[in-house]
């Protein structure tokens, strides 16, 4: 069964009593940072299972390693030099 992209969810869940946090995730990006910290620190960062498609996985991480990271509030200016920046990179590597 495909799912669909708005299917393919990303689920993390905690709570107040324990110091671990559940990731279930059909992200790629997540699914490989997710492994390679299983791989380096495994005594942190444990595989629990993957979906009967092997599409997605879940992840047993320590609570504390969440954040929510709105990041900077960029002006209209300043995104402009951001993109004028990555013109100039670009057009250097070709």
């Amino acid at each position: 069964m495909n799912l669909t992209r708005y299917e393919q969810e990303t689920i993390i869940n905690f709570n107040e009593a324990e110091t671990t946090a559940s990731i279930y995730t059909y992200n790629g990006t997540l699914r490989r940072r997710l492994e390679q910290l299983a791989k380096d620190r495994p005594e942190d960062c444990r595989f629990v299972k993957s979906s009967h498609d092997g599409k997605a996985v879940e992840y047993i991480i320590p609570k504390k390693w969440l954040r929510v990271n709105p990041g900077p509030v960029l002006t209209a200016e300043r995104r402009a030099e951001m993109a004028e920046a990555a013109r100039k990179r670009f057009s250097r590597q070709n």
